[in-house]
């Protein structure tokens, strides 16, 4: 497909991610392991957006009853087929343009061919592999060449999903807040072009016309020199009503008092999660194919040099002429242009690189909300339980409830290799008992574990198919933010109970 046809097809979707972030979806290449209902869902939710190819190992299994029951991409004619081979040939139907293959070969073969599995952008689980083995070399292969991996489980009312990713570096973030007006640092052709700009001597018709940007630059700027600090909202709303009001019909300037509040935006803080990821650059080069650390490295100097990070930019619409916005708007194009230069240069200079053109408009045009994921390998964090006990939140603990039970669930399964039902509530108990032990600062079994252990007993090991969908759209969307590398990956655990019909999310 060529760029019109991708933009015809995938019009909606595009106005999310981009055209860049679309091509990063064709591009792709997902492996899913275990082909149940959970996992029919999530890929659902990866053809139609248009995913290039699809790998799914099942390792041949069967079509069983429970499968007819649970899942609407399976009918009674797949009886006797592989899931895997059923679920490709329905799924394609959905989406022609996406590959889907079934991978004849076993996971424990595949397992054992480590160069396999850097062909892809995410592997998915669903449900439990066969043996603990299996999750630890899997683990141990994606975590080494930093490919994502998604843990999706469903059973009965409960799911859980889990990401583990050694690294993630995301630039666009899609914050709301990329705009930046600069109202209290205004860079010298910005300033000329303001104090270019005389209200008083301004007809009706031309007054009404100047951006409420300017108008609360200049607010700004008669307050500040007049009291000496920085104006409240208040203040600068009270300014514009009794000195720059005319016939109380300007729409700028109900803007730029609606808008007050940007008078409190200091030009020069950056958010937390931006210092943090200075601190974390001072001693990281990155990896050859990435520019992003030798960036931020870069972007650090030229913080410290001017005191502000470069200009995003991005100007918001506002009431105006034509012939004041377009000036307006070349004045931020021209300073976000000289800034993006001279944060190449320094990259040039200092780390003798090439960036691409795009990937260093992307970076400059949103390096102050980007984040930095770090991913965990580890199952559990025992500190979780003991300060939801101590912080009283009876919500958050009921899903961190369900998320131990899952644990102790893949422990039975690893164990006794199959799901418990209702004749085994005393054994998964006992699983959970010894799960909780291995973390010695959980001293107490926590309250309301027994009756999600009942509840998993119960289930025996069914799905139903609104928990799948759900949690199987979920698990879809993190998988598309990973593979764009765009908006804020779930960090890195959640729950959804099903009864109470709610989720929790926490980091491990």
């Amino acid at each position: 497909m060529d760029d019109k046809d991708v933009g015809n097809k995938y019009d909606r979707q595009v106005r999310l991610w981009s055209p860049s972030g679309q091509k990063c979806l064709s591009n792709s290449s997902i492996c899913l392991i275990n082909a149940n209902t959970t996992a029919s869902e999530t890929l659902k939710n990866l053809v139609l957006p248009g995913v290039g190819r699809i790998t799914i190992i099942d390792n041949s299994r069967k079509v069983t009853p429970n499968d007819l029951a649970s899942s609407f991409f399976l009918s009674d004619s797949s009886s006797d087929h592989t899931r895997a081979g059923r679920l490709a040939n329905t799924l394609s139907a959905l989406n022609p343009d996406v590959e889907i293959l079934v991978e004849q070969r076993s996971l424990s073969q595949l397992l054992f061919i480590p160069s396999y599995w850097s062909e892809f952008s995410c592997v998915i689980v669903s449900q439990f592999l066969e043996n603990a083995d299996h999750e630890r070399l899997l683990s141990d292969i994606l975590w080494r060449i930093n490919v994502c991996l998604i843990e999706v489980n469903s059973i009965g009312f409960y799911a859980t999903l889990r990401i583990k990713y050694r690294e993630q570096e995301i630039v666009e973030t899609h914050d709301n807040n990329t705009e930046d007006l600069r109202l209290d640092f205004p860079w010298p052709e910005l300033q000329g072009h303001i104090d270019s700009i005389n209200l008083d001597e301004l007809d009706d018709q031309s007054f009404s016309n100047v951006p409420y940007s300017i108008i609360l630059t200049k607010v700004y700027q008669r307050l500040h020199k007049r009291t000496g600090k920085r104006p409240t909202p208040s203040a600068v709303r009270k300014f514009i009503q009794s000195e720059l009001r005319r016939n109380g019909e300007e729409t700028n300037l109900d803007e730029a008092s609606n808008r007050a509040i940007l008078v409190l935006k200091d030009s020069r803080e950056i958010p937390e999660s931006l210092t943090r990821i200075f601190e974390e650059g001072e001693n990281n080069d990155g990896s050859a194919d990435s520019p992003f650390w030798p960036l931020v490295k870069a972007l650090y100097f030229f913080y410290h040099k001017h005191g502000l990070l470069p200009l995003s930019g991005v100007l918001p619409d506002m009431e105006s002429d034509t012939e004041q916005y377009i000036a307006l708007t070349k004045l931020y194009r021209d300073k976000f242009e000289a800034d993006k230069k001279e944060i190449k240069e320094i990259f040039e200079d200092q780390y003798g690189g090439t960036v691409s053109d795009s990937y260093l408009t992307t970076f400059v045009k949103n390096c102050k909300f980007m984040r930095v994921h770090r991913g965990s390998r580890e199952s559990f964090k025992a500190s979780l339980l003991t300060e939801e006990s101590e912080n009283e939140d009876p919500q958050r603990l009921s899903n961190l409830n369900i998320y131990v039970g899952f644990l102790a669930l893949k422990s039975f399964y690893y164990e006794y290799h199959r799901l418990p039902s209702v004749s085994d509530c005393s054994e998964l108990r006992a699983t959970a008992i010894s799960l909780l032990c291995h973390y010695q600062s959980v001293r107490n079994f926590p309250d309301g574990l027994e009756k999600v252990l009942d509840e998993i007993c119960r289930a025996r090991g069914s799905e139903l198919h609104n928990i799948c969908a759900l949690i199987g759209g979920i698990a879809g969307q993190e998988v598309i933010k990973v593979i764009t590398n765009q908006y804020v990956t779930l960090d890195n655990c959640m729950s959804f109970d099903g009864i109470k019909a709610q989720g929790g999310t926490w980091r491990i």
